[in-house]
């Protein structure tokens, strides 16, 4: 009886939402597609699906809905090669649940009424936050310590299990209290014995380059941890394999995920016309957000539009965007020919969009990048427009010059912002410009800004050059400031010994 009625709700809530097509499915993307219902072959059972959390238009998407009275997760394949894909994921949550690892129960494997949509549906973990979350709105890595050690030995298990993800990622993991799921299985690989210790070194390698700069000493614990859980006796060779891996794979995910913010993907929306070309986060996209991609001069000129700059080559305003603050840098040109010697180059706004993105991926602090507009002229690029996350903060010159904090709080603040220049250093990256007033202190933690300068190097000798006369000028900002000037070059000169660089 208490069955049927909670059928019975089902039917009732499905026929508030509308059966969806398998060829409006495949059109579909996150922004046309709202809840919706879809009828299974299985004694027409229909699965509610009331929030898209992750689609890949024409191919996939992951929804958390209601099915038999039940909150779950449903993964639905629809585009080419969809039955494949869909036993590939069948197959690797059943490999996971044969070798005991923690894994969402499958409450249904199938297909719709129409047979052209394969599904699998899962039991939502409620409460859990994925491993991705958790790392991103840590406050420091020691603060996770012990999950990343846990995850660590879950990692080691699997290892033993002769388990191999090849798509190791932390979005892979959900976290509940004290237990971790593994929540994919679709690209998994299966031995039938412990994985060897290079293909470990290797998967190894590929989890640490997801920890970005700066977590050296983590990586090591991490990497102690590991070696104990399989009983390895740890030889330099296996050392240097593990950082000729995670240096491998650092330079793989940043040439995968610089492709990809380039173009329309389940992340990011790329939009070209004749007049104009402009790739967006999906995460911003509304009607309004929409009118400012097309025309943002019309945004700049309202009343309560903030000018924070008006200069020559730039200019840079404050706008509210459905209620959130963001931050327009228009990257002007100054005449015919200015625009002649920039046409055939990459605009600013989209050096700084790559540069944003690339520092975000590797863990160095800046502002979250949103969008970029290059406004085209007889097919020539012209006037860029990049949009950024506002900070609420102030510039490192202010901070410093009216500092109300201890000494003590002062040094944090001043080690924080060497941390980021350290973590330029590691990827072999300049600012190029690195004024106090590109430097924004926010709840005592530094963050930059105007990135359309950074340069990367073909050698490391180069760099260091370059990254050297880079520090000469940072310090030459507190040249007033005898105290300031003293403690960052005590700093810097500490950060050239620790990356082996003479001063």
């Amino acid at each position: 009886m208490a069955i049927k009625r909670i059928k019975d709700m089902d039917i009732s809530v499905s026929t508030l939402i509308k059966e969806i097509s398998w060829s409006h499915l495949r059109q579909a993307n996150r922004a046309t597609l709202m809840s919706f219902q879809l009828t299974l072959n299985d004694c027409d059972d229909v699965l509610i699906c009331r929030e898209v959390v992750r689609i890949i238009p024409g191919k996939r998407l992951v929804a958390f809905g209601k099915w038999q009275g039940r909150d779950v997760v449903a993964k639905l394949f629809y585009g080419r090669n969809a039955a494949r894909h869909a036993k590939r994921e069948y197959d690797g949550i059943n490999a996971l649940l044969l070798g005991g690892v923690l894994t969402p129960a499958l409450h249904f494997h199938g297909i719709s009424k129409d047979k052209r949509v394969h599904v699998l549906i899962f039991e939502k973990i409620v409460g859990a936050k994925s491993l991705d979350a958790l790392w991103q709105g840590r406050t420091s890595a020691k603060e996770l310590q012990s999950l990343m050690n846990a995850m660590i030995v879950e990692l080691a298990t699997q290892h033993v299990l002769g388990i191999l993800q090849h798509d190791l990622h932390f979005k892979n993991f959900l976290v509940r209290k004290k237990h971790i799921y593994t929540i994919d299985g679709g690209d998994l690989e299966i031995f039938d014995k412990p994985l060897s210790k290079r293909d470990s070194l290797d998967n190894l390698g590929l989890f640490f380059s997801q920890l970005g700069v700066g977590t050296d000493d983590l990586q090591k614990n991490l990497f102690q941890a590991y070696a104990r859980s399989r009983g390895w006796l740890v030889k330099k060779y296996d050392l240097a394999y593990l950082r000729a891996a995670l240096s491998r794979w650092t330079a793989k995910r940043w040439a995968d995920y610089r492709e990809k913010i380039m173009r329309t993907c389940s992340a990011f929306v790329c939009r070209t016309s004749a007049r104009s070309l402009s790739v967006y986060d999906r995460q911003y996209e509304s009607a309004y957000f929409l009118q400012l991609l097309q025309n943002p001069e019309s945004f700049l000129s309202l009343p309560e539009t903030k000018i924070l700059k008006k200069g020559n080559t730039a200019s840079v305003f404050k706008i509210k965007v459905d209620s959130s603050p963001l931050i327009v840098k228009r990257y002007n040109i100054k005449n015919s020919m200015h625009w002649l010697r920039r046409s055939l180059r990459p605009t600013r706004a989209a050096k700084s969009w790559c540069a944003a993105h690339q520092l975000h991926l590797m863990g160095v602090a800046t502002a979250k990048p949103i969008a970029f507009i290059e406004k085209r002229f007889l097919g020539l690029r012209a006037s860029s427009y990049g949009i950024i996350e506002y900070i609420d903060g102030i510039d490192a010159g202010t901070f410093f010059r009216s500092y109300t904090t201890t000494p003590i709080e002062l040094e944090f603040v001043a080690q924080k912002i060497v941390n980021l220049f350290e973590g330029l250093a590691k990827l072999e990256l300049t600012h190029g410009d690195l004024k106090r007033t590109n430097i924004i202190i926010s709840k005592m933690k530094p963050v930059l800004i105007d990135l359309d300068g950074m340069t990367s190097y073909r050698s490391q000798r180069m760099f260091q050059r370059a990254f050297k006369q880079e520090m000469k000028r940072f310090l030459e900002n507190w040249r007033t400031q005898p105290t300031i000037h003293t403690l960052f070059q005590n700093l810097i000169t500490q950060m050239y010994q620790r990356l082996n660089m003479n001063t």
